[in-house]
């Protein structure tokens, strides 16, 4: 896991190629990506809590059809808004990506990551085919959270956790032809760590954990092209699992929005020249 700025913008090939070279001219190995892996990079972008026409552009330029009518309004529900961005990023983001980058460069706390509870530095994740790996949207909560959900459109439930900490699970699939499927599971790790048995390839080994809170119903499941961008946000007004996940307080007690972008930036395998290394993702995939 990487973290870094949140200007969102490619390397040059000049650039590219002056970071492909330096392990080698520092005279160290080349770290190389395991054939099923797959890069995501992630940004968290903080709005006002009055934006709701820049939000709105970002929707305009989103399609939201990736998903059936049914997960939509499972989603609408829940409070959570998803579609993928139709072309290049929306002028709106790019002017807070601008403006976030400016204030973490001027801002002790924006810096730190501390301006508010949920971080907004880009992040490079390197992901194992069907291997979680968590995607932090608001740090530890110091009052109790109590998150509203209803997964039949009928009947709503109310759970409150104490010292919340609220993520996705986020695991990424290859696919062959450039392009993988992402999975976006929302969860709550809450309370006290305890110890817990956990399965890993070497056997079972004793691990500290949180206890867990996730909505598979409400998990999204996308097949992006390299770069394409995932755009996830709660709805206006924010309301249940959306309000939970997106909305965000800052250090000086206000509260803004945050827009998540998910883009797949790299991976490694081509059904073409490596059609065994496709049956084994696959197989990983479904472990």
């Amino acid at each position: 896991t990487v973290g870094g700025c949140a200007q969102w913008t490619p390397f040059s090939k000049a650039e590219t190629e002056a970071a492909n070279n330096a392990p080698l001219a520092r005279g160290l190995p080349v770290r190389q990506m395991s054939p099923d892996s797959v890069v995501i990079e992630t940004v968290l972008v903080r709005f006002p809590l009055h934006s709701e026409a820049q939000l709105s552009e970002i929707w305009q330029h989103t399609d939201e059809t990736i998903l059936p009518v049914s997960q939509r309004q499972r989603l609408d529900n829940n409070g959570l808004r998803v579609g993928v961005l139709l072309s290049e990023l929306p002028q709106v983001i790019r002017d807070r990506l601008h403006q976030t980058g400016t204030d973490q460069a001027l801002d002790a706390l924006e810096h730190a990551g501390l301006a508010a509870d949920a971080d907004n530095k880009m992040r490079k994740l390197q992901c194992r085919s069907g291997r979680r790996k968590d995607l932090l949207m608001r740090r530890q909560l110091q009052d109790p959270l109590t998150i509203l959900s209803t997964l039949d459109g009928k009947r709503v439930s109310g759970e409150t956790f104490d010292r919340a900490q609220i993520l996705f699970d986020l695991r990424a699939i290859p696919q062959g032809d450039g392009t993988a499927v992402v999975e976006l599971t929302p969860e709550v790790q809450h309370g006290e760590q305890r110890q817990a048995f956990v399965s890993t390839d070497y056997g079972v080994r004793p691990e500290m954990k949180r206890a867990q809170k996730t909505w598979d119903p409400l998990a999204v499941r996308v097949q992006l092209k390299p770069k394409q961008i995932l755009v996830m946000s709660c709805t206006d007004p924010p309301k249940a699992v959306g309000k939970a996940f997106f909305m965000t307080k800052t250090a000086d007690h206000s509260e803004e929005r945050v827009v998540l972008l998910v883009r797949l930036a790299e991976t490694q395998l081509n059904e073409l020249f490596a059609p065994d290394i496709i049956e084994q993702a696959k197989a990983l995939a479904e472990r």
